[in-house]
């Protein structure tokens, strides 16, 4: 993929002129060269923020010597990508892949719209508030810390961390719609055996799929392009070796486009964006009004056997993206019949063979439908369930007791009270496993009251007492099967 995006984007050459002055010649500096640039964006929480939605209309990195500023987006075609930086709890996506001039950069500027943001309200049916908000600055300029050296004909790649504890201000335990944007902004360096980092729970459509090998990796065996951010992001190129499991679809060779895909996986120091796992879930079709919704479950009804029939789904966004039909932070009420297929993402996080059904859905979850829906004037929006997807999240919160802990202090369970009024202070059962990762903590005996974790991972519904990997749970409680556990700072 690096090659043939250097071969059609890189400028390569060497200008040479002759001066003619007092029988001499003096040599033209060469041009330039051009090398590459992925820029990913990444997000520090924020509790009861459903979400925070903003656009990016420009991106600019700054030389260190002599302040130029250096477009990451062709002047004839702007970005306006669309970003919920509520959504990216601890998550990342790809913001950009373009060229950029050699050279060293220590600033990057952003050109921002002014964020909505809708907070969770009890009181209001649906239960949520669009916050009135106002931005200090749409044009932050960031320090690149350290400073970000663009090689020519090489790949480089630049994260930034958008802190939205630290951006939206609170008065009085309230958002006061009020942001200042805390940003970090870091180069990757692609050395290590992640290349350029793993990503987790990438969503998109296919765009297109290749069931032959295009790259001068030989381990690969075929691709398909992911469009990203509900149409408004950059349509990347997921490749496939002999490890990655395709579930959903028998081969690449059946894979459609349009369908809808949940990926992990992570940027070798090549550039190829190689899956371990990509989820197939459905196929959308905007014109047959059948999308996939990804938000947050708000409230249900359940039958007397204890399975869900309807559900309120706060919508953070659609895909593809269907702002006049679904607008996003719009809530739908979902109806499930005794043919929707229940299912989760990210299958190897669950290390406890947990089962996802009609019984197991609750509040709080994060989950994608994938239905038609239907509109009547002065009505709120339904979706026929075909299928419901239980997806990757992240809860934040509090240490209220561990529970157990293994000789290799990753192994085992702990009490966690989450921050968000949504689940109404129930506790969660954390479970981890060998497998999962620590950040910014040694493992499970690091673990303290005083400082807010946020847990990455599954959260299945247990509505009956019992045992799961040696931990006793009570009925009805939520239990996290954790892929990773971060301490904030």
């Amino acid at each position: 993929m690096l090659k043939r995006m250097l071969a059609m984007s890189l400028t390569v050459g060497l200008a040479v002129g002759v001066l003619m002055s007092c029988g001499g010649s003096t040599p033209v500096p060469p041009t330039p060269g051009n090398g590459s640039l992925y820029l990913f964006l990444g997000d520090a929480p924020f509790c009861d923020i459903l979400s925070m939605r903003v656009t990016l209309t420009g991106a600019s990195v700054i030389t260190q010597t002599g302040g130029n500023k250096v477009s990451l987006y062709p002047t004839n075609s702007p970005p306006y990508t669309k970003l919920n930086i509520a959504s990216l709890r601890d998550f990342s996506t790809v913001l950009n892949l373009g060229s950029v001039a050699e050279g060293t950069y220590n600033e990057i500027e952003l050109s921002l719209g002014v964020p909505q943001i809708v907070v969770y309200d009890p009181t209001q049916s649906p239960p949520t508030k669009v916050v009135s908000t106002s931005i200090s600055t749409a044009g932050p300029i960031i320090p690149i810390q350290p400073p970000l050296v663009v090689t020519k004909n090489k790949l480089s790649a630049l994260r930034l961390d958008f802190d939205m504890r630290q951006s939206v201000e609170v008065g009085q335990g309230q958002v006061t719609g009020k942001v200042t944007p805390v940003i970090t902004a870091t180069p990757v360096d692609g050395s290590g055996a992640q290349g350029f980092g793993a990503f987790e729970d990438l969503v998109g459509f296919v765009r297109s799929v290749s069931s032959t090998n295009t790259t001068t990796d030989t381990s690969l065996t075929g691709n398909f392009t992911l469009q990203l951010l509900s149409g408004s992001g950059p349509q990347i190129t997921v490749n496939l070796n002999s490890s990655t499991q395709l579930l959903g679809v028998p081969g690449l060779n059946e894979l459609l486009t349009g369908s809808f895909v949940e990926v992990d996986g992570s940027i070798d120091s090549n550039g190829n964006f190689v899956a371990s796992t990509a989820e197939v879930e459905d196929r959308e079709d905007l014109d047959q009004k059948k999308l996939a919704y990804l938000g947050l479950v708000t409230s249900l009804t359940k039958d007397s056997r204890g399975n869900a029939t309807q559900f309120q789904l706060f919508v953070r966004e659609t895909e593809p993206g269907s702002d006049v039909d679904v607008p996003p932070d719009s809530t739908v009420t979902v109806d499930v019949s005794s043919s929707t297929a229940f299912q989760f993402s990210s299958r190897p996080v669950n290390f406890a063979n947990l089962t996802f059904h009609p019984t197991a859905l609750a509040v709080g979850q994060e989950v994608v439908v994938h239905g038609t829906f239907t509109k009547v004037a002065d009505q709120p929006t339904t979706v026929a369930a075909d299928k419901v997807y239980l997806k990757l999240q992240s809860f934040q919160g509090s240490l209220t007791s561990l529970l157990q802990a293994g000789s290799d202090d990753r192994t085992g369970a702990f009490q966690l009270a989450p921050c968000c009024t949504l689940l109404q202070g129930a506790p969660i059962y954390v479970l981890t496993n060998n497998q999962t990762t620590f950040v910014s903590l040694s493992g499970l005996s690091a673990l303290t009251p005083q400082r807010p974790l946020l847990v990455k991972g599954l959260p299945f519904f247990e509505t009956a007492a019992g045992t799961i990997n040696g931990v006793p749970v009570p009925a009805g409680t939520l239990v996290m099967l954790a892929k990773q556990v971060h301490q904030l700072q």
